[in-house]
């Protein structure tokens, strides 16, 4: 039983394994370990196991308090405890949602593969047609997690498995959403018309259905199909539709990403430079940072700032990015070694990105990083990048209001 539970939660012990015991992170990850293991433990021996006289629940609780005061894993954590205790008798209602939070702070934190196991916890002992809410739930966070850590095809099975979860409950937001998570998962693969044929679907039926976050998400989804066939504009306004119906601040934060790649790209630096600033000041994800910070990498490359570039590339160097971002920060770098006529290291990077790219399946980025390389031999250095003079009407509108967006935070910093 003990190597069982120990499987089960392989994803802390790797965690543990890799951080030092003085360190408050890893006080933080044993005590989310224990709480896991306290819960598969309840569900499955009985109220014992959280009884007031049981070492157990003593040795749950000393851990806890072990993580410094002021984490949100501190307070998480306590409530799973404090949740089984008051149930006595085991019962996954009591626990599901407080895990689901828990899951979401180490989610929201990149910490992707816990993430993933804690999700796995809560799908593993929930009923899904009675738990249809949390289960669908899980199972979409899930597909996430597992297309951040370059899983792909586990996670279309999680957004499968949660479609199907939400129409025998009659959930449309769920079957939505895991329509959404197909279409990323098509997009991930380089189909884009498939991808496009799903998005377009669910915009309209999100529409009809009345669900503004969920055709917030599809048309964010269609804004990065349009970038991936080269119509930045289309891209920049679809993604601005997306940022007006948005409904939570970690949305914004990722269209607002999105926006400043497509205005990149299309030459408009200035407005891309302007959300970028944005994001660096008030991100609340993890990821989002640094997705932000490799786009001002690629900017500055862009830009010839060899002082600025260098600066940026070794900020991430240290980081532990995930595979997507890894194979992104890769590809950018060796790009920008290229702009600057260092052709020997900008082979070196984009080889280490095309060799990331291929394990995790990464098929669309390996089509630029074919094209990449090529240019090394053909043009090893390019003119700096210049400024688009005159974008349409309805897209420079949108970097005024982008511009006045970076305007606002320097004037609360």
């Amino acid at each position: 039983m003990e190597s069982t539970a120990m499987l089960r939660h392989l994803a802390f012990f790797e965690e543990l394994s890799r951080l030092d015991e003085s360190d408050a992170s890893w006080r933080e990850v044993s005590a989310g370990l224990v709480v896991v293991r306290l819960v598969d433990a309840w569900l499955e021996h009985g109220a014992s196991v959280v009884a007031a006289d049981s070492w157990t629940i003593g040795s749950v609780l000393s851990a806890i308090d072990e993580i410094p005061v002021g984490r949100p894993a501190r307070g998480i954590l306590r409530s799973v405890a404090d949740a089984m205790v008051a149930a006595g008798l085991p019962d996954v209602h009591a626990v599901s949602p407080r895990l689901m939070a828990y899951a979401r702070s180490l989610d929201f934190d990149a910490k992707w593969p816990l993430a993933i196991d804690v999700y796995s916890t809560i799908v593993a002992h929930a009923e899904p047609l009675e738990d249809a809410e949390t289960v669908i739930g899980a199972h979409l966070r899930l597909g996430f997690c597992l297309r951040q850590v370059g899983d792909v095809e586990e996670s279309a099975t999680a957004y499968q498995r949660a479609g199907q979860i939400a129409e025998c409950v009659g959930d449309m937001m769920g079957v939505l959403r895991s329509r959404i998570g197909h279409a990323k998962i098509a997009l991930i693969r380089g189909n884009l018309p498939q991808a496009e044929s799903i998005l377009d679907g669910t915009i309209a039926d999100a529409a009809h259905h009345g669900l503004s976050s969920v055709k917030s998400m599809a048309l964010h989804d269609r804004s990065a199909a349009a970038g991936l066939r080269g119509d930045y504009e289309l891209a920049v306004k679809l993604a601005y539709r997306a940022i007006e119906c948005a409904e939570t601040e970690r949305d914004r934060d990722r269209i607002l990403y999105d926006i400043a790649i497509s205005f990149n790209r299309l030459g408009v630096r200035s407005a891309a430079r302007d959300a970028l600033h944005v994001l660096a000041a008030t991100a609340l994800e993890q990821y989002t940072r640094w997705a932000a910070t490799i786009q001002l990498l690629a900017i500055a490359a862009d830009d010839g700032m060899t002082t600025v570039f260098e600066r940026y590339r070794r900020e991430l160097v240290g980081q532990a990015l995930p595979p997507s971002l890894t194979a992104e920060f890769e590809y950018q770098t060796g790009r920008g070694y290229r702009l600057f006529g260092e052709s020997e290291a900008a082979i070196t990077w984009l080889e280490r990105a095309v060799e990331t790219a291929r394990e995790h399946d990464f098929n669309q980025l390996l089509f630029e990083l074919e094209s990449e390389l090529h240019a090394v031999h053909t043009t090893p250095r390019t003119a700096w990048s210049t400024e688009l003079e005159q974008p349409s009407i309805d897209v420079q509108e949108i970097a005024d209001a982008i511009h006045q967006m970076r305007k606002a935070v320097g004037a609360m910093s």
